[in-house]
């Protein structure tokens, strides 16, 4: 029997007086994943399939590009070839799919004040770096034609925000002077 079949023979014997407050227990004592309805649960499935997908093409495209293997992102090194990867990952990762910090650092065995670091990290390379940022185009082109788009959707809008970034900049000095 399910959680629906199972809240409805409930409600039935429930007088309509008592109604509300059944609504607000039911809520409060059962988890959110069981409160969904069997169609939601199915699409939340599919996005989590989906999403682990394009996690591991991501590593791949990563890896392929930077010259390592996939199992290296998960060793506890410093290594920064190994560490610029999980960086870019992690750049790309979070907009994709709204992942949390806390999330992204637990796939690799990290916190989240890592994942925000190394964020923070592949951003400034992508503003002062321009093979870096070559780099990270490169891959979210080859993402592209796998058939992901989000990747370079997001880069090229965050491209664009530099860009703009960069005239206001250069709009306030020229005031200034």
């Amino acid at each position: 029997m399910t959680n629906e079949q199972i809240r409805q023979q409930i409600v039935d014997m429930i007088p309509f007086a008592h109604m509300e407050r059944f609504e607000t227990l039911w809520m409060m004592l059962t988890p959110k994943y069981e409160r969904l309805s069997s169609e939601q649960i199915k699409q939340q499935q599919e996005l989590e399939n989906e999403r682990e997908v394009f996690w591991s093409a991501l590593e791949d495209v990563v890896c392929s590009v930077l010259g390592l293997q996939s199992q290296t992102l998960y060793t506890p090194t410093r290594r920064r070839e190994i560490v610029t990867a999980r960086q870019i990952i992690f750049f790309l990762i979070r907009p994709c799919y709204f992942q949390s910090f806390d999330s992204i650092g637990k796939h690799y065995g990290k916190d989240h004040a890592t994942v925000m670091h190394g964020i923070k990290q592949a951003t400034w390379q992508i503003e002062c770096d321009k093979s870096y940022a070559a780099t990270v185009e490169r891959i979210c082109e080859l993402m592209n034609e796998m058939g992901y788009a989000k990747p370079l959707k997001f880069f090229t809008k965050f491209v664009e925000h530099l860009e703009l970034q960069k005239e206001l900049e250069a709009k306030r000095k020229a005031k200034l002077k």
